[in-house]
């Protein structure tokens, strides 16, 4: 087939589970044999050189359209006299839109895929003109709802509720405008269920299952890493830090907390306190990983399901999560990871993996057998290519 991919950045380098998820995708559709072309905004927050683009996506045909996508306050305040939500607004270029229907006049595409909700900016000119499938990381509107839930301003709580409430709007109406939607994880395919007859398929992320590499458990050191530009990440990591970090360090002041992430940068403020080291961003994820330790996902705002902790799974990290932080996954808390969501349990659990080093290395050798029953990326993408089959044909 003929498949056209529009996204709303490219996703490079692979340092978030969106870019990761993103690029993992286009690889599988080019590798089974699909002539691909990956339509997308280059913006500027998450500018990718040409040079770049070129070596990286060689699979696959290109087409880059540059946009800068910045949150300007004077756009925000004025978005409230609208009726749509600021953050899809950002994504609507006519001119981006005029360069979509050039390509679909030029070239003759069986399916377009639309990766990711911002990337429905485009939905108007691709619905009826071949099958569209929706490609769903997330339920954005839970995602900001959580977020504005544990908002300390209430203007800004108050701004976020207005934006939720369209934002629902629009995610409930392109779930509607689509042939169908692939969920990423088992909660939001069922929420997908409830709000659109189309058809759905959960398609749990594949992740490269590791031979080698495996962690080198550190007794005393803990570490998280996301993409410090995601706002439930900010929130996530100050919320251990200020209510779960000082409980550990009493009963371990050597422990040490490693943290990276892309967009971090190394003198934040935020992030001088005892025992934290900040690593900014980090140029190898999985090296990083391997050698600091047990794995924090401090997630209080989310859906889909958080790519990093899979990785981490994957290499037979012990992980400790928010219950938020592991949704989507099929796990059971003492086994595979560790759950808790109060301060003081997640503190404990912790400790728990500190003061018992055999426990936390019979958990990461759980919690690779669970990566490799659950994603493995040439079974999930199989049965991912006969759903795009049977929902075009």
């Amino acid at each position: 087939m003929k498949i056209l991919v529009v996204g709303n950045r490219f996703p490079w380098p692979l340092h978030d589970g969106g870019a990761i998820a993103s690029y993992r995708l286009l690889r599988s559709l080019s590798a089974a044999g699909n002539d691909v072309v990956f339509f997308s905004f280059n913006t500027v927050k998450h500018q990718v050189s040409d040079e770049t683009i070129a070596s990286e996506f060689s699979f696959c045909k290109t087409v880059s359209v540059p946009l800068n996508a910045e949150v300007k306050p004077f756009d925000a305040l004025k978005n409230i006299f609208t009726s749509q939500s600021y953050f899809l607004e950002r994504y609507v270029q006519p001119n981006s839109q005029a360069q979509l229907k050039e390509l679909i006049s030029s070239e003759k595409f069986d399916l377009a895929i639309i990766e990711g909700f911002y990337s429905s900016a485009f939905s108007q000119v691709l619905i009826g003109q071949f099958p569209v499938i929706y490609r769903a990381h997330n339920l954005e509107h839970q995602i900001w709802q959580r977020l504005a839930n544990n908002e300390s301003s209430w203007v800004k709580r108050a701004y976020l509720n207005i934006q939720v409430r369209r934002l629902k709007k629009e995610e409930i109406e392109l779930l509607n405008q689509v042939n169908a939607t692939i969920a990423i994880s088992p909660s939001d395919a069922a929420v997908f269920e409830e709000l659109s007859p189309k058809p759905v398929h959960l398609h749990l992320p594949g992740v490269e299952i590791q031979i080698n590499g495996k962690s080198k458990l550190q007794p005393q050191s803990l570490f998280h890493l996301g993409s410090m530009e995601w706002d439930a990440n900010q929130q996530g990591v100050e919320w251990f830090l200020r209510k779960v970090w000082p409980l550990v360090l009493s009963e371990h002041p050597d422990l040490t907390f490693h943290l990276a992430g892309k967009g971090l940068q190394k003198n934040d403020p935020r992030y001088f306190q005892q025992g934290v080291m900040n690593h900014g961003e980090v140029k190898d994820a999985r090296e990083f990983m391997i050698h600091h330790g047990i794995c924090i996902v401090p997630i209080l705002a989310g859906s889909g399901i958080r790519m990093k902790l899979l990785d981490a799974m994957n290499y037979g990290i012990p992980c400790v999560s928010t219950y938020v932080g592991a949704q989507g996954l099929k796990v059971e808390s003492g086994k595979h990871l560790e759950l808790a969501d109060n301060p003081k349990e997640f503190a404990a659990k912790i400790i728990g993996l500190l003061n018992d080093r055999l426990k936390a290395i019979q958990m990461g050798k759980n919690a690779t057998e669970y990566i490799q029953e659950n994603h493995n990326p040439v079974i999930n993408f199989d049965r991912l290519n006969q759903f795009i089959v049977s929902a075009t044909s």
